[in-house]
């Protein structure tokens, strides 16, 4: 069963957390029975599969007793796409700030693990809320400013294609290429995930081009170059041996290495850059290494 909030039905687990004015995010997990010094584990979808996308990490970790909360920044996934909003990626990290604030007891710690341009909005959080993050994972996402990665080009390239009836059954099948072509193993694509991870694009198609499009065009006021020396927190790259336009670039990773105190780059074998999608397991393993790290 579901309910409505905010002219959109909310599915069974999701909660609808309010940042601001306007701004509403979609949250799904939870930290009950948490108290102060306990690490929970917050997962940012990527641009494109919203907190379905991390279904299967999320198995994986309750497979190893650890408390997850997913959160669609946003403009992405199940969050509102409200106009003329800031959607900077140091804006983006304020508000998974509220939502912390919101959905934590006091003293509660958490390690942050992000896929594509979401990485950075971890980044950015780590950078300004030293004291709360305890680490930081990235699944095949290198620090930017600008979103216009392959991610959200690609959505928006999908979402244009599906504006236009005679245009839906090509973009699909683009949309799927393009997934299959990040992935160095595509049997997690199947018709079901498809759907599933179309159908937050179908459900506004105006208002996510409207969004994408002001993602892009946002100026970000604090370069994440400038940021993260400041990150205690070890933080921790995920990239698969498959060469892709999506993969984090050599000049992304020399800045980390550069200006991070405690990093770490480790490379998954076969994997592209849908980790969560192929490695999950994996993905899993190292998230649960930083979580008994931030424990001791």
């Amino acid at each position: 069963m579901t309910s409505v909030t905010a002219g959109r039905a909310v599915a069974p687990g999701e909660r609808r957390v309010v940042v601001a004015p306007a701004e509403t995010l979609s949250v799904h997990g939870g930290a009950a029975g948490m108290t102060r010094g306990d690490v929970v584990v917050l997962l940012l979808p990527g641009p494109v599969g919203s907190a379905f996308s991390m279904r299967s990490v999320v198995r994986e970790l309750q497979a190893r007793g650890i408390e997850s909360l997913v959160v669609d920044p946003l403009g992405m996934g199940a969050s509102t796409r409200p106009k003329g909003a800031d959607y900077t990626l140091s804006a983006q990290a304020a508000r998974m700030a509220r939502v912390l604030d919101t959905e934590l007891p006091a003293g509660v710690s958490v390690v942050v693990a992000a896929q594509g341009t979401s990485a950075t909005i971890a980044l950015h959080l780590a950078a300004t809320d030293t004291a709360r993050v305890r680490g930081v994972l990235s699944m095949a996402g290198g620090p930017i400013d600008k979103q216009g990665t392959p991610g959200v080009r690609t959505a928006l390239t999908f979402a244009a294609l599906l504006d236009n009836p005679i245009g839906r059954g090509f973009a699909k099948r683009r949309f799927v290429s393009a997934l299959r072509d990040q992935s160095a193993d595509d049997r997690w694509l199947t018709d079901d995930v498809v759907k599933q991870y179309v159908a937050p694009i179908e459900h506004d198609l105006r208002g996510l081009l409207r969004t994408f499009g002001a993602m892009q065009a946002s100026v970000e006021p604090y370069p994440i170059a400038s940021r993260l020396a400041r990150i205690t927190a070890p933080v921790r790259l995920l990239v698969g041996d498959k060469p892709s336009g999506s993969a984090p670039t050599v000049a992304q990773v020399s800045l980390l290495q550069t200006h991070v105190k405690r990093f770490t780059l480790d490379t998954l074998h076969p994997a592209g850059t849908m980790l969560h999608e192929e490695r999950a397991a994996e993905v899993a393993r190292a998230i649960d290494e930083m979580v008994r790290a931030a424990r001791r």
